[in-house]
């Protein structure tokens, strides 16, 4: 033991005589110059050295110099370095210093301030020479185990006019035995708030400097992205092609960190992407492609490019089995379901489609069902186009509710206040839960055509439907009008005169009901009800007021003594005493609506409302507005002769009601019981 411990007190002290001696007689000057020279050599920069020159053991056996900075090549600005270093420390090798050779292995830089610049032409100011002339030196010849970063920055310049990406608080090493084998890169770093980690391996480095492919793996560690790569690098154009995946807990704070946020809202959670990438310039295509988002599971190829104005382009084709859009829009009101409340039907909480202007798009989608919101859609075959902050969707093709059809929506986000249109031609369907999921309405059954064009627009869900204007229009067969057999009532003047409250078990079956709605201020407005059944025939006038869910018409049902049903003469005479229906939707009231107070009254609304609709398509003019293709082409693609520019609206014409005789015995009567009710006069004295 005693001769160890001695072994080992000679040991101590011949190391820190040796670094005595080191330290005394190390030729400092003489090798900084060498490294110099050999560097320049190597690069073909200036090497300038501003600083003293001192002695290291840490963090490695060499020694350090402050204030170096390496020039940028022939051909860019020469007033800027390449590189700019607080302090760099060249690491040597022992045994050939002791034989009086300077042999740097490792570049250690602290505090850089490395600017990567590329041209639109593809010169970058990142590449060297790599010994093409064999009688002159190269990058290789430095022979550099390692290179590192500590506490630095790296600012890259793509040519393209965008504001440089810069990298900070940078900490990072490359481990390179020679530019033929294998390149490590480990890095650490501040973007945009968020730290990453980053580990790479360049399969030739060579290439890299030669500007040639070579192969490349990459992956990225940080909070709102986790990514790898797999495939290969080509040094001269930037390109890159081979298999990406990438995943995230929040779709919402990637978009925010990448400079494009979302308002707050729902939706846009975990995402998933597995695609074969090509990557050149500001073009991104992902083909093969296996897309998730929260529950939205999609396939297909898309083309991610970089726009002037920032945005993102994507382009392609998707194909998903089943989309619901209800995470990405408000939450119904409390009873809004149930229809317990026409107060809470419709949601007061804030619309926001601020996150429509993060993107750009033109898509052609797949969907085997789609929801929204409470609209239940299969089959479904849609051009999306998005732009400035609107969406237009075209549905070529739909399957819904038993029927089929196409249609239209344009949700737009650009400006202060949301807007929404709509527009549906949809045949064969099946009313009832169609009303029920659209606007909540259920007193309707049959199977039939209907068409819709609406626009609207404000802050929430219940002030788009206060805003609602356009035209409506339907034809059902073989249903049900619910809440009232109109036959029995038409039928029981007694039961008339009391009034009739609609009752769930009742109901008037018909063969054929229509109606054309004009449709302003949230309030639907018509003057062309009918309604044919084999004992009844209807005709009707009134509003139904969407924003309020409420009801206010004036029906005239006639008995009549006909078995024909659809396609019967709906003007058969008969019978019959006209009725109010009035109230919210959820609890609709019928009584006798005599006189022309209740029909003057009507008809006085329905002609205020159609007087200020503006006839022409508005969903088109919006359409227009916001995508740049004038109504006038839009009507030409479908077919239709667009209005002058300045004719005037034509004015609604009121169908005549026909007399009814029982109308007035039965106003008689009602009068009689008025005069009934008052006291007799005072006798005469």
């Amino acid at each position: 033991m005693k001769r160890i411990l001695i072994g080992l007190a000679a040991l101590v002290g011949l190391v820190v005589l040796a670094g005595g001696l080191l330290t005394s007689f190390f030729p400092k000057t003489w090798a900084l110059a060498e490294a110099e020279r050999r560097i320049e050599a190597a690069t073909g920069r200036d090497l300038t050295i501003g600083g003293d020159v001192n002695l290291t053991f840490w963090p490695a056996l060499g020694f350090s110099a402050r204030e170096a900075s390496l020039s940028n090549p022939e051909g860019f600005a020469a007033d800027t370095p390449f590189l700019a270093a607080d302090r760099i420390v060249f690491a040597v090798a022992v045994m050939p210093l002791l034989r009086g050779n300077v042999e740097i292995k490792r570049l250690i830089f602290d505090g850089v301030d490395l600017q990567l610049v590329a041209k639109p032409d593809g010169a970058a100011n990142w590449t060297f020479p790599t010994g093409e002339n064999e009688s002159a030196s190269s990058i290789g010849d430095l022979r550099l185990d390692e290179v590192r970063l500590t506490d630095s920055s790296i600012s890259f310049d793509g040519g393209d006019g965008q504001p440089p990406m810069v990298l900070s608080s940078v900490e990072g090493s490359l481990r390179l035995d020679s530019l033929d084998q294998p390149a490590q890169l480990d890095s650490q770093f501040e973007y945009r708030g968020q730290r990453l980690s980053v580990t790479s391996i360049i399969a030739n480095p060579r290439a890299v400097l030669e500007q040639g492919e070579t192969p490349l793996t990459a992956e990225i560690t940080s909070n709102p992205l986790a990514a790898t790569f797999d495939g290969a690098f080509n040094a001269a154009t930037g390109g890159l092609d081979g298999r990406l995946t990438a995943n995230g807990a929040s779709l919402r704070q990637l978009s925010a960190w990448m400079g494009s946020p979302m308002a707050e809202g729902g939706g846009f959670g975990a995402y998933r992407i597995g695609a074969q990438m090509a990557r050149l310039g500001q073009k991104t295509r992902l083909t093969d492609a296996v897309l998730s988002l929260d529950d939205i599971q999609a396939r297909g190829a898309l083309t991610l490019t970089t726009q002037e104005n920032g945005r993102m382009l994507v382009t392609g084709a998707l194909t998903a089995p089943n989309v619901d859009l209800n995470p990405y829009l408000p939450a119904p009101a409390a009873g809004a379901e149930a229809g317990v409340a026409t107060s809470t039907a419709w949601t007061n909480d804030t619309l926001d489609l601020t996150g429509l202007r993060a993107i750009d798009a033109n898509l052609d989608l797949n969907f085997g069902a789609l929801r929204f919101p409470r609209l239940s859609f299969a089959d479904v075959q849609m051009a999306l186009h998005i732009a400035g902050g609107a969406a237009d969707a075209r549905l070529s093709r739909i399957s819904l509710y038993s029927g089929g059809g196409t249609a239209r929506l344009i949700a737009d986000g650009s400006g202060p206040t949301p807007r929404i249109a709509v527009e549906l031609n949809a045949q064969n369907i099946q009313a009832e839960p169609l009303l029920r999921d659209a606007v909540g309405f259920d007193k309707i059954a049959g199977r039939g055509r209907l068409t819709v064009s609406l626009i609207g627009q404000g802050a929430s869900q219940a002030a788009i439907m206060r805003s609602l204007r356009g035209t409506a229009a339907f034809n059902f067969n073989d249903g049900q009008l619910k809440g009232m057999n109109l036959a029995q009532v038409a039928r029981t003047i007694q039961s008339a005169l009391g009034g009739a409250q609609a009752s769930g078990g009742a109901a008037t079956d018909f063969a054929e009901m229509s109606a054309t709605f004009q449709i302003a201020g949230g309030v639907a407005a018509t003057d062309n009800v009918r309604l044919l059944n084999p004992f009844v025939r209807l005709e009707g006038q009134g509003v139904i007021d969407i924003g309020g869910q409420s009801i206010d018409m004036r029906i005239a049902p006639r008995a009549v003594n006909s078995m024909q049903g659809q396609g019967g003469n709906a003007a058969v005479a008969g019978l019959g005493i006209p009725f109010r229906l009035s109230g919210p939707w959820s609890s609709v009231s019928f009584a006798p609506a005599l006189g022309d107070v209740v029909q003057n009254e009507l008809r006085a609304r329905i002609g205020g409302i159609m007087g200020r609709q503006d006839q022409t398509n508005p969903l088109t003019q919006l359409g227009a507005s916001l995508f740049g293709q004038p109504p006038a082409a839009q009507a030409a693609q479908s077919g239709a002769n667009p209005p002058a520019p300045n004719a005037p609206a034509p004015a609604a014409q009121p169908v005549q009601q026909p007399q009814n005789p029982l109308a007035n015995i039965l106003g008689n009567v009602l009068q009689g019981r008025d005069k009934q009710k008052q006291p007799p006069p005072p006798p005469t004295p």
